[in-house]
């Protein structure tokens, strides 16, 4: 996996289910395309990382959600899916993030590689 992460990037992100305004209790729906290289989805854990926004939109009080794969896209392209449920109000953000995985590992972040959504 090390020897491969570079080749991991977020390509693309599509939201919807939020008015402009994003309500308490409103379903966040996320579609993310990411090109994962050589590696396959066991490789790698997707998440959704969300919440309130301050001034410098910096994510605050932020929650996680999965992302699941729903679609091989071919040539080393998959798409992620998934859903979160708006828990707060006021301003709201979002990011996906790419991280690897195996049942090894001790945590997520032991191998010390993460690729953010650009």
């Amino acid at each position: 996996v090390r020897t491969n992460w570079s080749q991991v990037h977020v390509e693309h992100i599509e939201s919807g289910g939020l008015s402009e305004v994003p309500q308490i209790g409103d379903l966040l729906s996320v579609k993310a395309y990411l090109n994962l290289g050589v590696l396959n989805p066991t490789d790698v854990r997707v998440e959704l990382a969300y919440g309130r926004v301050d001034e410098s939109d910096e994510l605050t009080d932020t929650r996680i959600a999965e992302l699941e794969p729903v679609e091989t896209l071919g040539n080393g392209r998959y798409l992620y899916g998934g859903n979160a449920s708006i828990e707060h109000s006021g301003p709201f953000g979002y990011t996906v993030r790419v991280m690897p995985w195996h049942e090894a590992l001790a945590s997520k972040a032991e191998l010390g590689l993460v690729v953010n959504a650009g």
